[in-house]
C-alpha cells in the first residue's frame, strides 16, 4: 500500500492571495513545501486507487500527481474542503464510481452538486468494516463541528495499519481504541503551538495525543496559516519532540509526498 499526499493544506490554499506573511512569500517560491493546497490524500493498494476527500482542487492535484484512474472515494465530513471536487471528479471520471461517506454527508453533497452522473452513494455504518477490491476499511467517528454530530457527521477510517483522520478537535472513546498503537497515523494540526480554534488541533495536541496513543509514525496535515514557513516548522516540532523526549516519529506532511504505511 502506498500513499500519495495530494493536499495537506486548510479550507483556503496557501499561499493566499496578496497575502505577505512568511508562509505565504516562502510558498511562492519554486518547489516550496510550504505551498499547500486542499488536504486529500490517495492510497495505492495492488490495483485500487482510493481517493480520500475530494478537495475543489482536486484537478491540478490529480494533473500534478499523474493520478489517471479513481476507483473509489471516502468523504470524511460535509464541509466544502472536503467534498468541493466532486464535480470536477463527476465530469473527470469515464464510468461511475462509489462514493462512500455518511447519509448526512451525501445529503449535503447533492444539495450542492444535485445528482451527479458518474458518482453514486454508499452509505457505511460506524464501526463497521467494509471492503473496496478486498481492502478492509473502517469508519470511526470523531468530532469536529460545534454543530451536532448527529447532523454533521466527521470520520476518521483505519485502512490496515493506517488511520487517515484530517479533521477532529476530539476523539470518543470508542474510536479512540483504534488509534492505540496503530503504525502510522495522519492527523489533522491545522494550528500551530500556543494557537487554539474550536474545531481543530494544534501541534502540540497532535503531538502529544500520538504519543499518548503510542503511534509509531504520525504525519501532520490540514497545516494552516498560523504556521510560519514548513523549514522552520520542521526546526521547531524536532525542537519540541526532544525537549519533551517524545520518542514518536513526527512528520509535518506536504503536498506531493509519498509514504508507505
Amino acid at each position: 500500500m502506498h500513499i500519495t499526499f495530494l493536499g495537506t493544506g486548510p479550507i483556503k490554499p496557501i499561499p493566499r492571495p496578496r497575502c505577505q506573511s512568511a508562509a505565504c512569500l516562502d510558498a511562492k517560491k519554486n518547489n516550496s513545501k510550504s505551498k499547500r493546497s486542499r488536504s486529500s490524500i490517495i492510497i495505492k493498494n495492488k490495483n485500487l486507487n482510493l481517493l480520500l476527500d475530494v478537495s475543489p482542487d482536486f484537478l491540478k492535484q490529480i494533473k500534478k500527481n499523474k493520478i489517471k484512474k479513481i476507483d473509489a472515494a471516502l468523504i470524511t465530513h460535509p464541509h466544502f474542503d472536503a467534498y468541493g471536487g466532486i464535480k470536477q471528479l463527476d465530469n473527470w471520471l469515464n464510468s461511475p464510481i462509489p462514493i462512500y461517506c455518511r447519509m448526512q454527508t451525501w445529503q449535503i453533497i447533492k444539495k450542492k452538486f444535485k445528482s451527479p452522473n458518474n458518482l453514486f452513494w454508499q452509505e457505511i455504518t460506524p464501526y463497521k468494516i467494509f471492503r473496496i477490491k478486498s481492502l478492509p476499511i473502517l469508519p470511526l467517528p470523531v468530532y469536529h463541528s460545534i454543530i451536532n454530530e448527529e447532523k454533521f457527521p466527521t470520520l476518521a477510517y483505519k485502512i490496515k495499519n493506517l488511520i487517515y483522520c484530517s479533521d477532529v478537535k476530539k476523539i470518543p472513546t470508542k474510536s479512540l481504541s483504534y488509534f492505540k498503537n496503530i503504525k502510522t497515523l495522519i492527523l489533522d494540526a491545522a494550528m500551530y503551538f500556543n494557537r487554539q480554534i474550536f474545531s481543530h488541533l494544534n501541534t502540540t495536541d497532535a503531538i502529544n495525543l500520538g504519543d499518548k496513543l503510542k503511534v509509531k509514525n504520525l504525519y501532520l496535515t490540514q497545516i494552516g496559516h498560523s504556521y510560519p514557513p514548513h523549514n522552520q516548522a520542521v526546526r521547531e516540532i524536532k525542537k519540541y519532540i526532544s525537549q519533551n523526549k517524545i520518542r514518536l516519529k513526527v512528520c509535518l506532511a506536504y503536498d506531493g509526498q509519498k509514504i508507505k504505511p
